[in-house]
């Protein structure tokens, strides 16, 4: 069960890429109908009421309304593919999917620890006037200078408050996920059978999988679905993200099925 966080990423890329394409293709298609339809009556011609072709050409007139309704909702459905596909390429959040997540994490906390110090000690360095400390540390430049001792729309100089406040956030909920990946990273994977029903913790996908010889009940699978639990055809598994939670709900379940 080998998955490649970077092909994942790229066939939903591509899959939102095609779909985009489509969605225009056949917006394009349609609104080209709806004008061939509309060609067909004169130009300003009025429905002729109480003539007998009156119910057919307001049937006809609904005809081309709806046809472009249609290509309008798929113009917006290509719009929608078209931001998902620039979302996906443009997004650099870490994803715990990632296998080089901690790596990518760890440089990201020294990279905030790094600007919060910067921000303090630059702070105090403006308070003071010393433009020549400032621009020794190691973000201090001509143009930062220039910004941060400029009346800003907070008022006052230098870093507001609030951006702190802001890092330090940051600062702490990315060692948080440092500390919960460490510690999925040590324990040793889950992998064991309750009532033929197979628990595995597939780490390279991030998965906590339940396998099961069969197809399970109605009941189950509600109940699969309630913790979370979706069924993945290419994995043929039930799976949600690694956690214990995910593990003690997946041996629960295993344990209803004995009998």
């Amino acid at each position: 069960m080998k998955h490649d966080f970077e092909e994942r990423r790229q066939r939903r890329l591509d899959n939102a890429r095609n779909r985009a394409a489509k969605s225009q293709a056949e917006s394009t298609r349609l609104f080209e109908r709806s004008d061939q339809m509309a060609s067909a009556i004169p130009m300003g011609q009025p429905i002729l009421v109480g003539h007998h072709a009156e119910g057919r050409d307001r049937r006809y007139r609904q005809s081309i309304h709806d046809t472009m309704g249609k290509s309008v909702a798929m113009q917006k459905k290509a719009e929608y593919y078209n931001d998902k596909a620039y979302g996906i390429e443009n997004d650099n959040a870490i994803s715990s999917d990632d296998p080089q997540a901690l790596q990518k994490l760890r440089e990201k906390l020294n990279s905030l620890q790094a600007l919060q110090t910067f921000m303090k000690a630059a702070n105090k360095l403006i308070r003071k006037g010393d433009k020549e400390g400032f621009l020794k540390l190691g973000f201090g430049t001509e143009k930062l200078w220039a910004e941060v001792t400029a009346e800003g729309q907070f008022g006052g100089k230098g870093f507001p408050s609030f951006r702190m406040t802001n890092n330090g956030a940051n600062i702490r909920r990315i060692a948080e996920r440092i500390k919960g990946l460490e510690r999925q990273e040590s324990k040793p994977a889950v992998d064991k059978t309750i009532n033929g029903i197979r628990i595995f913790e597939n780490r390279e996908a991030n998965r906590l999988q339940i396998i099961f010889e069969g197809k399970p009940d109605a009941e189950i699978r509600k109940q699969l679905k309630g913790f979370g639990f979706r069924w993945s055809p290419s994995e043929s598994a039930w799976q949600r993200h690694i956690s214990d939670h995910a593990a003690y709900t997946a041996e629960w379940i295993a344990n209803k099925m004995q009998g």
